[in-house]
């Protein structure tokens, strides 16, 4: 092959069962996300049925305007896998018989004690000429194919519907190849901010924003966080330079609400600041109803600082587990500042944690008042040096106000360990 600049890819995937909804298309999102990280431009993306002349006309679609398109799907045997007769067909070359393909096929199914039936050997049929992408976690072989054109080659490149074997195959074969083709890359970084609101953000920004080219500044936002991708193109061999001096402005502008320059979640930061420290952490959950244990527990190596959790979610487990004071519950209620301190303190006192963090509030739908509204939160800290708790209202359904109640029960750990 001729190693032709690639700096643009489309996203075609072949199936009706994606088309009708039945299957999410996962393999979209992963291989987006992998093209952006090598510096190629994935302008579209486009889904068809298992349909001989639809599936051709979007791939010279997708050729017309693209140096090069990925094929996901209808690389299978049955009639109506279509994609890779009608690649070869486009790049004007004939099929032909694969042997490795055919060797590792017969291995596969002999690998599970089963003879192969004669409609798999039709996976084994390649474009002429094509680089052949082996899958050892399947049946269903890939291909890069060569579209040569009167002033450059395009390339059709087929990858099997199963996303690990979409994975695997496109991380072992088609990123080297897509790096092999590029002149340049993209060095990615990630802002994440907690406390303000995307628009907020977007505003305090808007001088970056407006005069970026490189690096570029992009936002995103998910249920309580924010983020910003900032993304410098660097030819082959560069170093990049551009971006460290854009998340210092950023940090000077909006640092108070920065937990993290990189990729790690608020939970991981905050268990990092742990480690460091030495120290353990214990949840006292009401309204999240052990959300925020759960999600702390995902993390890998946390059992070094997370000594545990408490769901109180009736007063009477409040009282009898977390020694909750019954005056406190009677005059203040279960949705208070008072219950949130009490809450923390119990939870240190029950666990032995260096710092114990509590969260009560109303999630809704139901049980809100006009003096305690759906969305009200208070989320309690306790630790060697006192003891406190804030105030909070969060807008949204049941889950999002429960998601974002944890997200800010992290964040004021952090905070309080960063400021000790």
């Amino acid at each position: 092959m001729t190693k032709d600049i690639i700096e643009t890819c489309e996203l075609l995937t072949c199936g009706t069962e994606i088309l009708m909804g039945q299957i999410v298309n996962t393999n979209a999102t992963f291989l987006a996300r992998q093209l952006t990280l090598l510096g190629i431009n994935s302008l579209y993306q486009t889904t068809v049925g298992d349909n001989p002349i639809r599936l051709e006309n979007a791939i010279r679609t997708a050729l017309g305007r693209s140096d090069s398109v990925i094929i996901t799907g209808g690389l299978g045997p049955t009639e109506d896998d279509i994609s890779m007769a009608v690649a070869a067909r486009v790049a004007n070359r004939p099929l032909e018989r694969h042997e490795p393909s055919v060797k590792a096929i017969q291995g596969y199914f002999a690998s599970l004690n089963r003879e192969t039936a004669e409609i798999n050997y039709k996976q084994a049929m390649m474009p002429v000429g094509a680089h052949v992408i082996p899958n050892n976690n399947g049946t269903a072989p890939g291909a890069i194919v060569p579209v040569q054109g009167p002033h450059r080659t395009q390339y059709i490149i087929l990858l099997p519907g199963p996303p690990l074997e979409n994975q695997l195959m496109f991380e072992d074969e088609v990123k080297p190849f897509f790096e092999a083709h590029s002149d340049a890359k993209f060095d990615t970084t990630f802002i994440r901010m907690i406390g303000v609101g995307e628009s907020n953000a977007a505003t305090l920004l808007a001088d970056l924003i407006d005069k970026q080219i490189n690096p570029t500044i992009a936002p995103y936002s998910s249920e309580g966080e924010v983020a910003f991708r900032l993304t410098e193109r660097l030819v082959h061999g560069e170093e990049g330079k551009g971006v460290e001096p854009l998340i210092a402005e950023i940090k000077s502008r909006l640092g108070k609400y920065i937990y993290e320059i990189g990729d790690r979640s608020l939970p991981e930061v905050l268990k990092d600041l742990l480690s460091e420290r030495g120290l353990t952490i214990a949840f006292a959950e009401s309204c999240t109803a052990g959300l925020v244990a759960a999600t702390f527990g995902d993390i890998p190596g946390v059992s070094t600082v997370f000594k545990g959790g408490v769901v109180s979610y009736a007063n009477d487990v409040k009282a009898d587990i977390l020694q909750v004071p019954q005056t406190i519950l009677d005059d203040h209620g279960a949705v208070s500042e008072e219950t949130a301190i009490a809450m923390a303190e119990g939870c240190r006192q029950v666990t032995g944690a260096d710092l114990a963090v509590s969260i009560t509030g109303v999630a809704g739908p139901d049980g809100g008042t006009e003096e305690k509204p759906v969305g009200l939160v208070y989320i309690g800290l306790a630790d060697a040096s006192g003891s406190y708790a804030r105030k909070f209202h969060f807008l949204g359904n049941r889950n999002k106000v429960r998601k974002i109640a944890a997200l800010n029960a992290f964040n004021m750990a952090r905070v309080r360990l960063l400021n000790q």
